[in-house]
């Protein structure tokens, strides 16, 4: 599926009212920093975090996607096409990567017409993928021979301790129920642990509710969750350990004609948090769970977030994806006033960085293309082991 079906149309119908007001956890930073230097300080470090996961192994895994292999034009999510159930217990063992042989050389790879690239090595309580890390970066690769490939190594590993993709499709409508819990080492160092918990119901009563999270061994990690249904939710975080460096979240419950529609807005940059709900009439500045009353908000329409098709995309609601900007007036103890623009001092290329980050934490190209494939693979392999018996 596009990028976009996380949207559900989502948002469109707070993001007027969220963003129509446009006035106005958790370091203690020194006593003696006023907020616009607490706010740089803070901003800072985002900057540091974001330039240390984007030069990680992890994060050249989780920003995969189709525009990565050259000539190729935007794929389909075969997840969503047809009604089967795959669980760790139909899949669990190890299986290595073998060098694909033609079909005229006999290959036991081959069954139902599908050459396997991968064979079961032996048992495990695990699901254990073991390939060459070159073919896991270009998963579109795993059924086509690469240059050098019989000097390669399956030096990349994916062990799941958890893993469930059921769809179903009948009259009443649609269901899918997925969750995938991984670690993955490339030449036997740690390079990341993924995560995600997903349920989809396309029935009468629709209602979409998706976490992903990916862990870096240096303790950072990036999350992204979506929540449709009675109420509507959507947040990206990036955290350090426990500690929280940006966070940006939107919750709507929508008006069921005895109550009015409620909504909340809140962005996080480290001690510092920006609040807007439907009962107030000014965004709101905390530093360390305190009311700062001498900063006003303004925010800052981006013109130019429509997907160039005339669709919108749900970075016209995120400030992380672009989608608008935050204007920041400091009034000092003099009177005098300050400005500062969100984007500007976070930076262009920060900025850029975490759009692409999140969009990819809701995409899962490396967990579709690559992990999926295999687990249908293996599904395959050990149906037809069964079936032989």
């Amino acid at each position: 599926m596009k990028r976009n079906i996380v949207a559900v149309g989502m948002l469109l119908a707070f993001s007027a009212a969220l963003w129509s007001c446009s006035s106005s956890d958790d370091k203690t930073p020194g006593q003696d920093q006023t907020l616009e230097q607490n706010l740089t300080s803070e901003t800072q470090s985002l900057a540091t975090a974001v330039e240390e996961i984007s030069t990680s192994e992890g994060y050249k895994l989780i920003t995969l996607s189709e525009s990565t292999k050259e000539g190729t034009e935007g794929g389909s999510d075969d997840r969503f096409s047809f009604t089967r159930t795959i669980t760790l217990e139909d899949i669990k063992g190890v299986y290595n990567y073998i060098l694909p042989t033609s079909e005229s050389e006999g290959s036991s790879t081959k069954m139902w017409g599908t050459e396997f690239a991968f064979e079961k090595a032996e048992e495990s309580e695990f699901f254990v993928i073991n390939l060459p890390q070159e073919k896991a970066k270009k998963p579109w690769m795993l059924h086509q021979e690469m240059e050098g490939e019989s000097e390669m190594d399956n030096d990349f590993n994916i062990t799941a301790s958890q893993y469930n993709s059921s769809t179903v499709m009948n009259n009443e409508g649609f269901e899918f129920i997925y969750k995938l819990d991984a670690d993955i080492t490339i030449e036997e160092e740690a390079a990341g642990s993924i995560f995600v918990d997903w349920t989809m119901s396309m029935s009468a009563g629709m209602s979409w509710d998706y976490e992903s999270e990916f862990g870096f061994p240096n303790g950072y990690s990036v999350g992204h969750e979506f929540e449709f249904g009675e109420e509507i939710e959507f947040a990206y975080n990036l955290k350090k350990d426990d500690e929280v460096l940006f966070m940006e979240e939107v919750s709507f419950t929508p008006a069921n004609g005895e109550e009015n529609a409620e909504y909340e807005y809140a962005l996080t940059i480290g001690n510092i948090k920006i609040v807007k709900n439907s009962s107030s009439e000014e965004y709101m500045v905390y530093r360390d769970g305190e009311l700062e009353e001498d900063a006003v908000i303004t925010v800052l329409h981006n013109e130019d977030t429509t997907t160039g098709e005339g669709e919108e995309d749900e970075s016209d609601h995120a400030f992380c994806r672009g989608g608008l900007d935050i204007k920041i007036t400091f009034t000092n103890e003099d009177g005098t006033q300050e400005e500062v623009i969100l984007s500007e001092l976070i930076g262009e290329e920060t900025l850029e960085q975490l759009d692409e980050i999140f969009s990819s934490m809701h995409d899962m190209y490396f967990v579709n293309k690559l992990v999926d494939r295999v687990a249908k693979e293996a599904y395959d392999i050990n149906m037809g082991e069964g079936a032989g018996e």
